[in-house]
């Protein structure tokens, strides 16, 4: 008996510590539930709701902005997903436009091309004729050439997400360009391309991709040149500000431009250059922007004051 209601006593112990232990796993369970749910599970739905959003190219709100705050690998994977979203969606809306702008582009070529063909079919005058056989040649290399640079522009664009900067020296690569330049255009039409230090140091450093910089210097020299008299002088300079920001400017004696077209001319297809120079495609100056851009910095055009001839200005961030 004494015995007996030991052992019951000792049942009953067993069965409440059973009881508390098992609701103590309860509580546990269900307060690792609730903080899995809020921070893993609820935040990984959402990124798989933005992920349909951007899919099905809805409007509809999301919370990935405080998902990117978030001070874990979560957070990390969302504002990686975003940026690249953003990415995307840029290219596109960029390829979007471009294609719109490169159909109204090819359009008067062509509406010239058919208007010159119907004449040419019904028209016996030989210098009529030959006259809109040049029309129909100059409108089918203007057809030729506004492609061709769309593909290459393609292209640049692909090897440029495969390309890493580095770091370069600017002003070695600058020199490079205008010896070049010199070598081919004093000869020709006797324009001097003069190179100025005007810091007077040895390295101008900046991140960058080599031939893309040689890119930039030759397309700008390239536009100079094609609005330079024979015999007039163009003048390329480096600096660096107080910032350490590297300053190349390019400026020539041409005829500058037409004050209302300073903020145009790196606009895609936008040509303000002489007949003679007509090889172009209007796509020169902004590719230059472009790839100034990518590679952090700012480009700007004006007119040289109280004399003529135009002022191109880049400004590279410090390494």
């Amino acid at each position: 008996t004494e015995n007996a209601n030991d052992i019951r006593t000792a049942i009953n112990e067993r069965k409440s510590f059973i009881i508390r232990t098992a609701f103590a796993v309860v509580i546990v369970i269900l307060i690792f539930s609730i903080v899995l749910n809020r921070y893993f599970l609820k935040p990984i739905k959402n990124l798989v709701t933005y992920t349909k959003i951007i899919k099905d190219k809805s409007k509809k709100e999301t919370n990935i902005e405080r998902l990117k705050n978030r001070n874990d690998e979560l957070g990390i994977l969302s504002e990686s997903l975003d940026d690249m979203t953003h990415e995307l969606q840029k290219r596109i809306y960029n390829a979007e436009n471009f294609s719109t702008d490169l159909v109204h582009e090819i359009r008067n070529p062509l509406a010239s091309l058919k208007s010159a063909s119907e004449i040419l079919s019904e028209t016996d005058d030989q210098a009529q004729r030959k006259k809109l056989i040049n029309i129909l040649n100059h409108d089918i290399q203007r057809i030729e050439r506004l492609i061709t640079d769309y593909s290459q522009m393609l292209k640049d664009e692909v090897a440029l997400s495969k390309e890493k900067m580095k770091k370069i020296n600017l002003k070695l690569i600058v020199k490079s360009v205008v010896d070049d330049f010199n070598n081919i255009y004093e000869a020709k039409r006797g324009i001097k391309i003069e190179f100025i230090d005007q810091a007077k140091i040895d390295e101008y450093l900046i991140f960058g991709i080599e031939n893309r910089i040689e890119q930039i210097i030759a397309n700008l020299l390239d536009n100079s040149i094609s609005f330079s008299d024979d015999n007039q002088k163009i003048l390329v300079k480096i600096d660096k500000d107080p910032s350490n920001k590297i300053i190349l400017k390019i400026i020539d004696q041409g005829k500058g431009f037409k004050e209302k077209d300073t903020n145009k001319i790196f606009n895609r297809f936008y040509s303000n250059r002489p007949d003679s120079f007509g090889e172009h495609s209007g796509l020169g100056l902004n590719i230059v922007k472009n790839l100034v851009e990518l590679h952090g910095g700012i480009i700007n055009a004006s007119n040289n004051a109280n004399q003529k001839g135009a002022n191109v200005e880049i400004i590279f961030p410090k390494t």
